[in-house]
């Protein structure tokens, strides 16, 4: 690494780190010492001025404004670009053209390394011809680069390799059949990448690099056991109830996916008329209690991942995958005893769109299962679940059954 590449790094760690657009000659003198404690601070300075356009000393490429001559203090110019990087969320939307200016990369290869921001870009695609090159669960068993022939340790894979080692951010973007760039998270490696045999895009048997992959969830994306809001946003579920010229309802019964509401989706509009359309929200109510299940489903399978209770996840999958509306509870988990062992535990989540106050709907069936497994089950209550900041609330079986009303309010009825 160069010397200015060397000082392009330590401006781009303090604004990771601080945020601060501008920033003093003594904090770059500290970060660049430690990556290189070897570079002097007159060759620091030296070079930051060759390369400040405000400098009487500017001989080269423009990275650096200096806010006024004397001040001392310094911005970079792609500071904006890393500011909309880090405040990028999970389901954001970028075309390529938009991906490659904002991180200064280029080409089509699906790991970029973008020396200019210090950071590692990789790309997925629900078409490539990587099988497992999938998220699920908040893991990803990503494919190093080259199609034919073994992969080696060598180039952008060698980059990925050491880059949980050298504290490279990598940023992990799947790409749609409508060849958009959506942001799934910043990842890092969680095991040890290893080899394994696969077929080559021409079909002969090679050996790839695998590259297991976790994201790196921040508060905006994932419910954290400290903090009660469950931010991911459920716009999605409106983006499936429509009606056409005659007012029928229509209902796009996709796949479920743990993604935030892509802001920059604007591909279907949502009809309504100015009449309640009781049945569409119904569907809605459906939709959105669906989605806020998978994700409390989603937080319990990574705390046990967390464990690594293999077993144990496979069968939170296994039950989840094939679960029916006859079990009682919704999720199937587990909670960690003071002793370390793994105790089984049943969660049926419910949400309304009012407050706490508002009544929920539980069958008969539900309640007796809360009821026999008194010490196991919980309800997680999600109100407010059509507002931005959701909130969730913990009720164990015994709470549920000490002190909550239950009131009957539907009869069944036969004719004579």
């Amino acid at each position: 690494m160069n010397i200015n590449s060397t000082i392009i790094t330590a401006f781009v760690n303090i604004i990771n780190r601080t945020s601060n657009e501008w920033i003093s000659l003594k904090e770059i003198y500290e970060e660049v010492h430690t990556i290189n404690p070897n570079i002097a601070e007159e060759t620091i300075r030296r070079t930051i001025f060759n390369h400040c356009e405000q400098s009487d000393a500017f001989i080269d490429a423009p990275y650096y404004i200096s806010k006024e001559k004397g001040s001392g203090l310094y911005k970079f110019v792609y500071y904006d670009s890393i500011k909309i990087i880090n405040n990028m969320t999970i389901g954001d939307i970028f075309t390529r053209d938009q991906l490659m200016s904002l991180f200064k990369i280029s080409g089509q290869s699906g790991m970029m390394k973008t020396n200019t921001l210090n950071a590692l870009v990789l790309t997925t695609s629900e078409e490539s011809i990587y099988g497992d090159s999938n998220i699920e669960n908040g893991t990803i068993q990503y494919t190093g680069e080259g199609q034919e022939g073994d992969q080696t340790i060598t180039k952008n894979n060698k980059t990925l390799f050491y880059s949980k080692d050298n504290n490279l951010p990598v940023y992990l973007f799947t790409k749609d059949k409508k060849r958009r760039y959506i942001f799934e998270g910043r990842v890092e490696l969680y095991d040890k990448p290893y080899q394994t045999p696969e077929n080559d895009k021409n079909g002969k048997e090679r050996l790839v690099w695998k590259f297991p992959l976790k994201v790196i969830y921040s508060e905006n994306d994932m419910v954290d056991e400290s903090i009660k809001d469950i931010s991911y946003e459920i716009v999605e579920i409106s983006n499936s109830i429509q009606t056409d010229d005659n007012k029928d309802i229509i209902y796009d019964e996709s796949p479920l996916e743990l993604r935030k509401y892509r802001k920059n989706d604007i591909d279907r509009k949502i009809n309504r008329t100015k009449k309640p359309d009781y049945i569409a929200e119904e569907l809605v109510k459906t939709k959105q209690g669906k989605l806020n299940e998978k994700v409390i489903y989603e937080r319990e399978l990574q705390k046990m991942m967390q464990l690594e209770a293999k077993e144990e996840v496979e069968r939170m999958e296994e039950f989840f995958k094939n679960r029916n509306d006859s079990e009682g509870y919704d999720i199937l988990s587990f909670e960690q005893q003071e002793d370390g062992s793994l105790k089984e535990i049943y969660i049926e989540v419910k949400s309304t769109k009012g407050n706490e106050s508002t009544p929920i709907d539980i069958t008969d069936n539900e309640l007796e299962f809360a009821k026999k497994h008194i010490d196991q089950y919980y309800l997680y209550r999600i109100y407010n679940s059509d507002k931005k900041n959701k909130t969730l609330k913990i009720v164990t079986g015994k709470e549920l059954v000490e002190n909550y009303i239950f009131i009957p309010s539907s009869y069944k009825i036969y004719s004579e």
